[in-house]
């Protein structure tokens, strides 16, 4: 940011130094010293514009990878829901819908991404790939316990990498900060 701000300061005082030791009768003189001081200012110019078309990329990278983890934490309250309801029409709907925010996640811009936001993004990718090998098998008759159990445990992960980069989860979801169950749906058939 400094040198952004001292970028035309120091143009006009290269100018200065300019005028000061040449003549400015000497007219070709004078045009390639001015020319000179236009190319700096345009090099200048160049490497502002560039700083701040990164800046950009990085926030956006950053807010994809902060609705990736919301949607991930969704889905995932989403299926402990359904393995509660024992209920195979909501867990096939939401193992296809955590497949598209993987898809999501895979979106990301890694390399524009720094410390927590990274690690989130990361950490989520792998939960989500275990999360869609382990349902793949999973059928109707299948351990609905050993499931929701998966998802109650992953649960307080994500809601923690979310808190962690600013951006806590809705505290008015199934599942509070600590991934304690709120709803209802707890009394649901285990």
């Amino acid at each position: 940011m400094a040198v952004k701000r001292w970028l035309p300061l120091a143009a006009v005082l290269v100018l200065g130094v300019v005028l000061w030791f040449v003549d400015p009768r000497e007219i070709e003189v004078w045009a390639a010293w001015v020319q000179v001081v236009g190319v700096l200012l345009a090099i200048g110019w160049s490497v502002r514009l560039q700083g701040v078309h990164a800046g950009h990329g990085a926030r956006q990278a950053e807010r994809v990878a902060v609705v990736f983890a919301s949607n991930m934490h969704w889905v995932f309250r989403e299926l402990n829901d359904a393995c509660i309801k024992r209920s195979w029409t909501d867990f096939v709907v939401n193992r296809r819908i955590l497949d598209e925010i993987l898809s999501q996640g895979r979106e990301v811009s890694l390399p524009l991404l720094e410390g927590r936001t990274l690690a989130m993004a990361s950490n989520l990718r792998s939960i989500g790939v275990e999360a869609l090998e382990l349902t793949l098998p999973h059928t109707p008759e299948g351990n609905w316990r050993n499931m929701q159990s998966y998802f109650e445990k992953r649960l307080p992960n994500i809601a923690a990498w979310l808190s962690a980069t600013g951006n806590p989860p809705d505290a008015n979801g199934p599942t509070d900060y600590r991934g304690l169950r709120t709803s209802f749906s707890q009394l649901g058939p285990l």
